[in-house]
């Protein structure tokens, strides 16, 4: 059999273009060139260059033509051609037998044929032939091999960071964030197995090939089992790196074939992936050996065996039959291990939801597939538009495992581009554009994010905006206007030039492990920045398996698409052949207009949060008669608002979900029956996923008692993006099941005789506001970053609204003490509620800026030194209704009295008739709140849809005059009484 080429070594002058640079000749790579690169590049095989000349200036002719990234490894120079090619063999770790070499002149090729015999050479003549060879034809090209060359150029990026780290090596590993997962092959996994035993000839411990009906019938034969492992670390994906093949014979567990890629020699893992083979061996109750074969290049095997503790147990004819030894070794402390291997990986695995979707295409392509807002698209519009935006983004430059930022407003594109990723192998992360800027930098930085799609048309994301939000050091994403016809401009970079396409024909890709990330979700982090959280495509996957939704329904989610809660009953649609129904950007903040769209799709399915479904249920009666099921999730549902949705909606099912983001949107699920007494259980585990309730010792709480809530299963995430301490910290090994993971959600909760968790509080800072996890700290955090803000403690409080029966908020008080003078005595300005909100604003999320902002002398400590907390809780929060009372800042006596009426549900009165009501932080509960202190003044002067149209006292006051009777002064019930405090 003709050995593979791994890499083929380009001279340039008069080989690649026809010319010479140095001699000012104006020279142009020849077609067949270019075409042989695009065409090998294609197939898995590395490029490089060795060549005579000034390295400079060959770089920038090569960039000129946009050639130099198509090459991992760049010598020129004035040696030997030779010495040049072993140069390469070493910078990309190959086998020089792996290479071979082009080049116009003969004594060049004589003088690497003669120094290195093993180097295939050519010429010139033959280059146009070289894609038909065999030797340039692999048995099989996999969607990991097609991307092999970025794999390299990223490896270059971490060579040249480890050349600059300020430390020792073995700090840069460890700073690295090296996490290797392991799993038993799958007939998907077969062609990367085949090409793995195919291509690597160092690191084979016996040079054996297995070819693919081999490996096929060695992943049914219950007395082998293939090991296969992935490796990953803060720059990105190595790729599959390993393979491991066992036989079982008698009491034996043989290790037949052991394959580590060359690309990770230099990283430790070896050692750690035999260790993990043995361990496997041992629980099973076998003696782990291994079998070894010398070749003429594999002797390192033999090194990495021993250095694993491997003792030679018989030295006969070959194979060396090895024991490993009784007690394991010293382990790569700075590699993370994740084992899937613990069953077969897809025996009983979920399909994907890409191959779910395309089923849909075929089988009801007529059928509408999704709506948000007035737009909408049948199965097969979607199937075209996805198809021709994953193109654009594969022309682009996006490969599979990358990230794609979806930085648009909520509409259909948001679908279709989620859909487009899942195509590509990348994974989608929704940028909502009304969050700050910190947040889609955040995923730019932290990802490496390969493409930021958004509409250029639209006000909130135009161009310009959009360019100067991802200038971020060190990404270099493609900017994506769905506005620009695909034709006209396929990308284009940060400074606003266009991209040339990658290469004219976009490769198709196929489904990826079910290990890759299918999208990410960015939270809010304990000191201010966000935290990316990556979910897999199995995950997704698990999830949708797991519900025990009615199929192919109308499923409405009164949710934002940035929100992962929106996921749950969106791709359960899409997954089955039903409608997936979504409020546009503008619908959004009205409850009126979201319940109008749930109706007129006579949406059978509902999904929102339990204060926002408070407002629905004013505008659903009678809506029971389609609506089937209404599942509440992403914070805590009181009792009262079981009751109210009884009487509301009496035909209509309603449950009750939990999950945090890291398990993949929810784990749980409760079917809310009759009118429960006191808490309302998040539920029962569902399929696929563990819980554990523990005590500080990591042991197990007797039912009943309280303990933290530990998740674990197949739903969890693959972790923080570029944060791999953080992951660590979260994400820990289970001690009740060896190679497993559990996730700590820092969620108190116990469990009922019933066999359900319910809810108790958080074990730290973190509370959700509106649906959305924020953290405490987080917002304390900016506040003290304000120059007149010298200590902050952020609060969360559960409180009821003033004349909303049985509605209770929690909302963020932030306690303040003013900075210390200046040193140059001068007096400070004062600052007020106004100053310090919009400072929040313009660095928080807006569910995370403090409702209400109370100046303090001093925060109370507790024994222990930390700021009382519980203390503060107990202080009133003042208003200010000297304030809202302020005939400077009211014209008339309705301006007045509606400012008291704002004062009394914000909290404070620091706002003047032109300020927006939702712009002082208020929350849509405290809407109804407000309409409700209206209803007592003015019964029947204002509707609560108006309020979303008029924002202002000015407003308001305007709009009271005009629709109230003329002796409603002399007749309305007293106001609301307004606490008093201190001034803010």
């Amino acid at each position: 059999m003709t050995s593979p080429v791994k890499c083929l070594v380009w001279d340039l002058d008069d080989t690649m273009w026809d010319g010479v640079i140095l001699e000012n000749d104006t020279v142009t790579p020849r077609p067949e060139a270019l075409r042989a690169l695009t065409e090998l590049d294609r197939r898995g095989i590395l490029h490089a260059v060795a060549s005579r000349g000034d390295h400079a200036t060959a770089a920038t002719h090569l960039r000129a033509h946009g050639l130099l990234d198509r090459f991992a490894a760049v010598c020129v120079g004035w040696g030997d051609k030779s010495e040049s090619v072993r140069r390469i063999a070493r910078e990309l770790n190959i086998g020089v037998d792996s290479l071979a070499f082009i080049d116009n002149d003969p004594l060049e090729r004589a003088e690497v044929q003669h120094a290195l015999p093993q180097v295939r050479v050519y010429t010139p003549e033959d280059m146009a032939g070289l894609p038909e060879r065999p030797e340039f034809t692999p048995a099989v090209t996999t969607a990991e091999s097609a991307d092999r060359a970025a794999l390299y150029r990223t490896e270059r990026a971490r060579k040249e960071s480890e050349d600059t780290f300020d430390g020792t090596r073995e700090e840069f590993l460890t700073w690295l964030g090296l996490e290797m997962r392991v799993w038993r092959a799958t007939p998907e996994d077969l062609a990367r197995a085949h090409e793995l035993t195919v291509r690597t000839h160092q690191l084979n411990s016996t040079g054996l090939v297995y070819g693919m009906e081999e490996l096929r019938e060695l992943i049914a034969s219950p007395d082998h089992e293939i090991l296969v492992a992935s490796l990953r670390d803060r720059f990105g994906d190595y790729g599959t790196i390993g393979l491991s093949v066992s036989h079982r014979r008698g009491g034996d567990s043989v290790l037949r074939l052991l394959l580590m890629s060359c690309r990770v020699m230099s990283r430790g893992v070896g050692t750690l992936f035999i260790q993990h083979v043995n361990a496997r061996a041992r629980a099973a109750g076998l003696r782990p050996l291994a079998e070894f074969v010398a070749t003429p290049v594999n002797r390192v095997m033999l090194v990495t065996l021993r250095f694993s503790g491997f003792q030679v147990l018989d030295a006969g004819p070959e194979p060396v039959v090895l024991v490993a030894p009784d007690e394991q070794g010293p382990s790569a402390r700075h590699v993370t291990l994740i084992d899937d291997s613990a069953a077969p990986a897809g025996a009983d695995a979920p399909p994907d939801v890409l191959d779910l979707i395309s089923r849909q295409f075929q089988r009801v392509p007529e059928r509408t597939a999704a709506a948000v807002g007035a737009e909408s698209v049948t199965y097969r519009q979607l199937d075209l538009e996805s198809a021709a935006l994953a193109r654009r983004l594969r022309v682009s430059g996006v490969r599979p495992g990358d990230v794609v930022v979806l930085h648009a407003r909520q509409r259909l594109s948001l679908v279709v581009g989620m859909v487009a990723a899942l195509r590509t192998g990348a994974a989608w992360c929704v940028a909502d554009p009304g969050h700050p800027v910190a947040h889609l930098r955040a995923v730019v930085g932290d990802t490496g994010c390969a493409a930021v799609v958004f509409h250029g048309g639209d006000a909130a994301t135009p161009p310009g905006k959009v360019r100067a939000a991802v200038a971020v050091d060190g990404a270099a994403p493609r900017l994506i206007d769905l506005d620009v016809a695909p034709d006209a401009r396929t990308a284009t970079d940060a400074a606003g030039a266009a991209i040339p396409a990658q290469s004219p024909d976009a490769p198709s890709y196929a489904i990826p492990s079910p290990h890759s990330p299918a999208y990410l979700i960015s939270t809010s982090g304990t000191t201010g920045p966000p935290k990316n959280v990556m979910i897999s495509r199995g995950g997704l996957a698990s999830l949708i398996a797991s519900r025990p939704y009615e199929p192919g329904l109308t499923a409405f989610s009164a949710l934002r698409l940035a929100f992962d809660g929106s996921l749950m009953f969106t791709f359960h649609a899409l997954c089955t052949g039903g409608t997936a129904v979504l409020p546009d950007a503008d619908e959004l903040p009205s409850a009126e207009r979201v319940a109008a769209l749930l109706r007129a799709h006579e949406a059978q399915q509902c999904l929102t949060t339990p204060s926002f479904y408070r407002q629905l249920l004013e505008h659903l009666d009678g809506a029971d008669r389609h609506l089937r099921l209404l599942v509440l999730a992403g914070e805590a549902t009181a009792p009262a608002l079981v009751q109210r949705h009884r009487a509301a909606l009496p035909r209509t099912r309603l449950g009750n979900e939990y999950g945090p983001t890291e398990a993949t949107v929810a784990v749980t699920a409760h079917d809310v029956s009759g009118t429960p007494e006191g808490v309302v259980p998040m539920g029962a585990i569902t399929a696929g996923s563990t819980a554990y309730l523990l005590d500080d010792r990591l042991q197990p709480v007797p039912t009943g008692d309280v303990g933290e809530l530990y998740l674990g299963g197949a739903q969890l995430a693959l972790g923080y993006a570029a944060r791999p301490t953080t992951t660590a910290l979260r994400f820990v090994a289970n001690p009740f099941t060896p190679g497993q993971r559990l996730y700590r959600t820092g969620d108190l909760a116990r469990l009922n005789t019933q066999g359900h968790y319910e809810f108790l509080g958080r074990t730290d800072g973190q509370v959700k506001i509106g649906g959305v996890r924020v953290e405490r700290l987080a917002a304390a955090a900016v506040l003290e970053s304000h120059p007149g803000v010298g200590q902050a403690v952020v609060v969360d409080t559960r409180e009821a609204l003033p004349g909303v029966d049985d509605a209770e908020v929690t909302t963020l008080t932030a306690y303040w003490v003013q900075a210390a003078p200046a040193p140059d005595g001068g007096r400070q300005s004062s600052l007020g509620t106004r100053e310090l909100r919009e400072f929040c604003a313009r660095r928080l999320v807006p569910q995370a800026v403090p409702g209400r902002f109370v100046a303090v002398d001093s925060i109370p400590l507790t024994p222990n030194g930390k700021a009382d907390e519980e203390a503060l809780r107990r202080l009133r929060a003042p208003t200010a209704e000297a304030v809202a009372l302020d005939t400077d800042r009211w014209t008339t006596d309705a301006q007045r009295e509606v400012a008291t009426c704002w004062a009394a549900v914000l909290g404070h009165g620091d706002f003047d008739a032109r300020d927006s009501f939702f712009d002082l932080g208020a929350t849509s509960l405290q809407v109804l709140a407000l309409h409700a202190s209206y209803q007592v003044r003015w019964p029947g002067a204002v509707q609560l849809g108006q309020l979303f149209d008029s924002r202002t006292v000015a407003a308001h006051a305007e709009l009271i005059a005009s629709t109230a009777a003329p002796d409603d002064a002399a007749t309305r019930a007293p106001g609301p009484a307004v606490p008093t405090g201190r001034d803010v």
